[in-house]
């Protein structure tokens, strides 16, 4: 142990005396403070006009005055993606997915107000968030740290002297791991404190419940990455008979993982697994809404048969002559045909992005990047399984409010009446306002299954070659 503590202290003098690295530092380090303050203040800009938005439109609702069910129905309302907390410091998907949506009866509205419809092409290659400084710039950082930890000792010819007093190999290895890892750690110390704060400040009505346990993990998945790259740049300057070498390697390794691979991941998904425009999906359901599944169908021939099942069920000549309004048990049918359509063509469209996210969980097994950029997004709540799980709570609260219009049209209103009867404030208050809660962190960490694995594969790997140095390194002294 005492000769772990002596290398571990030499090591991260002379990284001190480099004045390089130390200014590279303070840049990242800055770099991740300004991500953070900038994420921070998008986060409270837009969380406040979601809160002022939201109280506006549901004061509308309620204030609406006396008019038809169905007619409320089409004034509709809107929801609100509310910020999570931790989106400041992973934007995620947010940015792609929209943060309102106009809710009325018969059509599923797609999500307005994308921020990145105000972003030129460029915003295809990422924001500057602290979680895109920590999973690409630091590791650069960590590269140019540790590079030359070995071959600088043996072009010195002092690794043949450590050897020779009886510093074993993997001693020098864990010495130096060591070494960096507290150099990181003091270099993330700041950010480390203001996360563990926010953690613990008691934001508890936020979209996310479990902020604390959230955030350990995140702390917990980012300090395993960081010692990834630590303990492999380590190991490559261990088998490196020259810091150039050690140097190429590393970069090219760095810009596989962090930009070749992942953008060449998402474009071989979208061009195995090819989705259909918005504007064919949307045919497709109008199309299946009036002629039938089955495309024989019509709606005309729908309601028909529905009035005949409830003639016969009451044995009556007419639909006027049923104890409520035909007409709004027949809406409500229409309805929940088009949901049924809906759903059916929705599952279709989530199969082929089930299959591109499948594609990309895989690459994980080769690219310790695409582990940590999914896994950071899902404890943060951008990811977009939890965006999903948003739009069905949305498409569920938007279901029930029509049903409601529906029966109370069915149930209090005569065959042939629209225009003639009105409801009022006490049918808009049985309306409650629509509040989302994200799913727990363990259900959503149970949509990264493949990643999880990844991660424990590389973990293991790492370690093994840390623990069991190549004994024909001894050829390189």
């Amino acid at each position: 142990m005492r000769k772990l503590i002596l290398i571990a202290r030499k090591e991260i003098k002379i990284a001190l005396r480099e004045k390089l690295i130390v200014s590279l530092g303070l840049l990242i380090s800055l770099l991740l403070m300004v991500a953070l303050y900038a994420g921070y203040l998008a986060y409270k800009q837009q969380k406040e006009a979601i809160i002022q938005t939201r109280a506006e439109k549901r004061q509308q609702w309620l204030e609406q005055g006396d008019k038809h069910p169905h007619i409320a129905a089409h004034y509709g309302t809107f929801a609100f993606k509310p910020k999570t907390i931790f989106s400041l410091f992973d934007f995620g998907l947010d940015t792609f997915t929209g943060t309102s949506v106009y809710l009325e009866a018969h059509h599923q509205h797609e999500f307005m107000f994308r921020p990145a419809q105000d972003h030129s092409s460029m915003i295809r290659f990422g924001e500057l968030s602290a979680a895109m400084v920590l999973q690409v710039l630091l590791p650069l950082l960590i590269i140019f740290l540790a590079f030359a930890s070995f071959t600088r000792e043996r072009e010195s010819g002092t690794l043949r002297l450590l050897i020779s007093q009886g510093v074993s190999y993997r001693t020098l290895i864990w010495g130096k791991v060591l070494a960096y890892t507290i150099m990181i750690t003091a270099l993330l110390l700041p950010f480390l404190l203001g996360t563990s704060l926010l953690a613990t400040s008691g934001v508890r009505s936020e979209t996310i419940s479990d902020v604390t346990v959230r955030a350990l993990l995140l702390f917990l998945l980012y300090g395993i990455y960081l010692f990834l790259f630590i303990s492999f740049s380590v190991w490559v300057s261990f088998r490196s008979s020259t810091g150039k070498n050690a140097l190429l390697t590393l970069l090219t390794v760095w810009i596989f993982f962090t930009m070749l691979m992942p953008k060449t991941v998402a474009n071989m998904s979208e061009n195995f697994y090819k989705s259909p425009s918005m504007r064919v999906f949307k045919a497709q359901i109008q199309d299946d809404i009036a002629n039938g599944m089955d495309g024989n169908t019509p709606r005309s021939a729908r309601m028909a048969k529905l009035e005949k099942e409830y003639l016969d069920k009451y044995d009556i000549d007419s639909v006027q002559q049923l104890p409520f309004n035909f007409e709004g048990v027949s809406m409500q049918a229409g309805e929940e045909f088009s949901n049924s359509v809906y759903d059916h063509h929705l599952g279709n469209l989530r199969n082929i992005f089930s299959k591109q996210d499948r594609l990309a969980s895989l690459s994980s097994l080769l690219n310790p990047y695409l582990i940590v950029q999914h896994l950071s997004m899902g404890l943060a709540g951008t990811d977009i399984h939890t965006s999903l799980h948003f739009e069905d709570e949305v498409e569920q609260y938007r279901r029930g409010l029509v049903k409601e219009m529906n029966n109370d049209m069915a149930q209090n209103s005569r065959y042939g009446e629209f225009y003639e009867y009105k409801a009022g404030s006490d049918l808009w208050r049985r309306i409650k306002d629509f509040s989302y809660r994200s799913p727990k962190a363990l259900d959503i960490l149970k949509n990264y299954k493949t990643e999880l694995t990844s991660l424990l594969i590389w973990l293991t790997l790492v370690l093994i070659l840390l623990s069991f140095p190549d004994r024909k390194t001894t050829r390189l002294l």
